[in-house]
Parts: structure tokens; C-alpha cells; sequence
């Protein structure tokens, strides 16, 4: 379990790190493209400014501005999910996962939203109609249509938009030269003139809406899915970081301050922990150790045994109570390590005979 928890973790962390690189480029491609537009495929120096006076810019800067937005919001929110995964945040994997619980909201309803306008090939019928919306515009002013479409059909070999005499919607465009019936792009490998009579030998005839509806299919449905396996990933990193913060919590409440990692301590709580009340030890000034019992032992005690133990360590020495040792009384067998059992209480050495 902890093995798969840690794949999880790993795939949520590498997939947003890649995804963080990949828009902070296309953020760093956006900033270049508006401070040097005359070195790009635009063609053209970017000016701040939404004047009507010069709509073509206005145009650009306006999508510019909005790639910005767009790019930096995903990047931070990208890097909300690496970060959360490799430093266990669970403050950053929150955020992660309700802004892309909202993203998944939104992608689930678009693809319901079309399919209940357009059918079960609600994709290719919105593709054919937004290619045939901008095919009218290509011409050479238009620097973005006029790129996307001579890239598009040398690239998947297709002339127009849909797949039966998809190139005679060109006739529609205002973009061509006079007496062509298809742009240069249309045209085979080798064939200059099939401008002017486009045929199956020369040019591609076949629109590019169908080879290109699979590519944009993927797209469509695949991101929702992904979103879904990351939303899912993104729970269960979150769960296990919840999970273990509050076992160490409760580990924290529950330990003591301080316990020793000994087997001389065990079962010595027990022995502080009973209820008996014994008697206090004398406080005058010679603070000479109290045993209530010293004088019975003493008569009891044989007196060859008492000779032989006068002046010892033990609690049996013979004599004047002033002569009583003091200090820590050491148990029976001392000598044996204590490895296996909790040492004696000062009440056990007292009363033990």
C-alpha cells in the first residue's frame, strides 16, 4: 500500500513538473512575441494599445494579453500540484484540487453541452464549421489564418474542409490571386500550376476537417480524463498527508515528555502509581533515614549474623541507629544485571527480610 501511495505521489508530481515547464515556456513565447514581433511569424511590432485606429494589432495585443492571463494561470496552478506532492503540503494540494475540480466542472459540462447540440459527432461538426467560418478570411494581412492554413494542408495533404470536394470552398476566399481556384499549398510536391485547375493528379482534393477530427478528438476528450486521473491522484496524496498528520498528532499528545528506551524501567511506573500511604522520614537537623521496624529486626535478627554484618552496606547492620547507612540501599543480587525486571521501589528494600 505504502509502495503504490509513493507511484501515486511520484506520477502527480512528474506530470504537473512537466506541465509547469511546458506553459511556463509557452508563457516565456507570449512575453517574447509582444516585445519582439517583427522577429516572429507575426511579422509585426506589438503595440500596447486597443485602438481602433489600427485594428490588426488591437487584435493581436488582445490575444496576447489573453495568453498571458491564460498561461500564468496554469502554470501557477501547475506548480500548486508539484510542489504540494513533493513537499506534502496539504494546504498547496487543496488549492490544487478545487481549482481543478472547478476545470474538470466546466470541461464535463462543455462536452455534454455539445453533444447534446450536435450529436455523437458533435467534434466534427463544430470542426467543420469553425474551418469553414475562417477559411473566407486567408489572405496575407491575416498573418494567423494565413499560416495556419499553408501549414495545415501540405502537412496532412488535404486542400478545404470537408471530405467530398472540400476544395471548392475556396472560391468563397478573397485571398487568392486572380483566376486560382485553390491556394499554392494545395498543390503536390512538384505541381506549381494546379492554381488554376486543381485535379486529383496535381493537387489534394480532399478537405482536412476528417484527418485532422481524430487529433482534436483526443484533445477533447482526452484532457477531461486526465483531469479526472489527476483529481483522483491528487485525494489520495492528500488523504495519506491528512492521515499521517494526525497520527503524529495524536502520537504527540499521548507520548510523555521523555521516556528512556531502557528494560529498567519497566514496571517501575507501577510502583509510584500505588495508593498505600507510608510513613514520612523524620525532618530534625540529623535527617537520619526512617524505619519503623529497625528495633524488631534488630531483636530478631541472630546475633552471629548481626556480628558479621556490623559496619556493612545492608539494612541489617548492628549498632546505634546513627550508625544506619545511608544511601542507595542495593537489593539482593546486586551483582545480577537487572535486564529482565524493573528495579526495586525504596519501600520493597525497606520491608524486604
Amino acid at each position: 500500500m505504502r509502495c503504490c501511495i509513493d507511484l501515486i505521489k511520484f506520477l502527480l508530481f512528474i506530470a504537473n513538473f512537466l506541465c509547469f515547464l511546458g506553459f511556463a515556456a509557452l508563457l516565456a513565447g507570449t512575453v517574447y512575441v509582444l516585445l519582439n514581433g517583427e522577429n516572429t511569424f507575426l511579422g509585426q511590432n506589438i503595440e500596447p494599445s486597443l485602438s481602433s485606429d489600427d485594428p490588426t494589432n488591437a487584435t493581436y495585443f488582445s490575444f496576447i494579453v489573453i495568453f498571458l492571463v491564460i498561461f500564468s494561470f496554469l502554470a501557477l496552478f501547475t506548480c500548486l500540484g508539484c510542489c504540494g506532492a513533493a513537499y506534502k503540503s496539504g494546504c498547496m494540494l487543496g488549492s490544487f484540487i478545487v481549482i481543478l475540480f472547478v476545470l474538470f466542472g466546466g470541461a464535463v459540462g462543455a462536452v455534454v453541452f455539445l453533444h447534446t447540440q450536435f450529436g455523437w459527432q458533435a467534434v466534427l461538426e463544430v470542426l467543420i464549421q469553425e474551418m469553414s467560418r475562417n477559411l473566407p478570411t486567408y489572405r496575407k494581412e491575416n498573418v494567423l489564418t494565413y499560416q495556419f492554413w499553408n501549414w495545415l494542408q501540405p502537412t496532412f495533404s488535404c486542400c478545404g474542409v470537408e471530405r467530398v470536394d472540400g476544395w471548392k470552398i475556396w472560391s468563397t476566399s478573397d485571398g487568392l490571386q486572380s483566376n486560382w481556384k485553390v491556394p499554392e499549398s494545395c498543390c503536390k510536391e512538384g505541381e506549381k500550376d494546379c492554381m488554376y485547375e486543381p485535379s486529383p493528379d496535381t493537387a489534394y482534393l480532399e478537405g482536412c476537417a476528417p484527418k485532422i477530427v481524430l487529433y482534436v478528438q483526443i484533445l477533447f476528450y482526452g484532457i477531461p480524463i486526465l483531469m479526472f486521473l489527476s483529481l483522483v491522484f491528487a485525494f489520495v496524496v492528500s488523504s495519506n498527508i491528512s492521515t499521517s498528520e494526525r497520527r503524529r498528532k495524536a502520537a504527540n499528545e499521548h507520548q510523555p515528555p521523555y521516556r528512556a528506551h531502557s528494560q529498567y524501567d519497566i514496571g517501575a511506573e507501577d510502583d509510584f502509581q500505588h495508593h498505600h500511604s507510608y510513613p514520612t522520614a523524620p525532618t530534625h537537623s540529623d535527617n537520619l533515614p526512617y524505619n519503623p521496624h529497625y528495633d524488631q529486626e534488630m531483636v530478631a535478627l541472630p546475633v552471629s549474623y548481626s556480628n558479621h554484618q556490623t559496619g556493612g552496606a545492608g539494612i541489617y547492620s548492628a549498632g546505634h541507629i546513627g550508625n544506619y547507612p545511608t544511601g542507595t540501599v542495593p537489593p539482593p543480587h546486586a551483582h545480577v544485571p537487572l535486564l529482565h525486571q524493573a528495579p526495586p521501589s525504596y519501600n520493597e528494600v525497606v520491608y524486604r527480610k
